[in-house]
């Protein structure tokens, strides 16, 4: 009886961590967007990590202190978050930087289509006929999301760009690489560790393409800096991004999935357009089209059915 009532406070309390997240991580791209009117890409990440990394320095140094053994994972960890950190956000937020927040926001729902496929492609996990169904369903709607601009009539949305949709898409297909690459290296390496490891690669790499993208000159590099961050949509992404989106929303999943199954977790990932479609129409004057919620669907419906063989078999094994 108290094992039962231990175990539901804690699925309780990672059901809580899991909203945090959703929260956090659903209005992620909506507050970003204005700032890249005024900034760059690699400049606004660049400001991202600088703030991530000092915020995350105290953690960083308590790892370390508790188990010097870990600065050896460290040339694994920058390897791999080479494609999760500094390729991927450099896609994502260029992307970003030429659609639409919410078109951006929808086309990442799509995230759990390409983690399952990199369990297909890289974990050489089995197909069953649902699943092929729902991911062809999950790839139909990321398709219809990708070639919006496309449809007769859907030009007309202001923002929309085919050319930012295409580099959002492959940010997220990245994950298929990603995802089992942590899965794999990360087993015995704390996540949190591994995710404030990731900051300063971030803050090296937009350091280091930020003074590539202004002509080489680290003066030149320091004045846009402070001429930028005093701009408040700018200090606000970095800001957010750093604080919120690197630390706390991170965090937030990581303890989030500690009570309950991964699988269980990612339904979470689906509450977010309940967040960032009302924001980015009321804080970006932004568009919802039925085609767009429609698409969205087909994602939802597609990537819940490919994974329901799963959740039967984990069910069963817990009988």
């Amino acid at each position: 009886m108290h094992l039962r009532i231990h175990l539901e406070r804690r699925r309780l309390v990672s059901y809580l961590f899991m909203l945090l997240n959703t929260l956090v991580w659903g209005a992620a791209l909506v507050v970003v967007k204005p700032s890249l009117d005024v900034t760059t890409p690699y400049r606004f990440l660049l400001y991202r990590y600088l703030i991530a990394g000092a915020v995350g320095l105290p953690i960083f140094c308590h790892f370390i202190r508790k188990n010097p053994r870990l600065l050896g994972t460290l040339p694994k960890i920058a390897i791999i978050e080479l494609i999760g950190t500094t390729v991927s956000l450099w896609l994502l937020y260029t992307g970003l930087q030429q659609t639409g927040a919410i078109e951006a926001s929808l086309l990442s729902s799509s995230q759990p289509l390409f983690v399952t496929l990199g369990g297909i492609i890289i974990l050489r996990e089995k197909v069953e006929k649902n699943e092929r169904i729902g991911l062809i369903l999950a790839m139909l709607g990321t398709l219809v999301l990708v070639l919006l601009p496309l449809f007769n009539g859907m030009a007309v949305i202001s923002g929309i760009s085919l050319a930012g949709n295409a580099m959002v898409m492959v940010s997220v297909a990245l994950n298929m690489v990603y995802f089992p690459l942590t899965k794999k290296y990360y087993a015995k390496i704390p996540k949190l560790f591994a995710g404030v490891a990731s900051f300063y690669l971030g803050l090296i790499s937009f350091f280091l393409l930020s003074w590539y993208e202004i002509g080489f000159s680290v003066s030149d590099l320091v004045n846009t800096t402070i001429q930028e961050l005093t701009i408040p949509s700018v200090l606000l992404a970095g800001s957010y991004m750093a604080i919120f989106g690197s630390v706390i929303g991170y965090t937030a999943y990581l303890k989030g999935q500690d009570g309950i199954e991964a699988s269980e977790a990612s339904l979470f990932y689906y509450l977010q357009p309940l967040i960032y479609i009302p924001m980015g129409m009321m804080f970006l004057g932004e568009k919802v089209v039925p085609l767009q919620i429609l698409a969205l669907l087909l994602v939802i419906v597609g990537v819940l059915l490919a994974e329901l063989r799963f959740r039967k078999i984990r069910r069963r094994s817990h009988r």
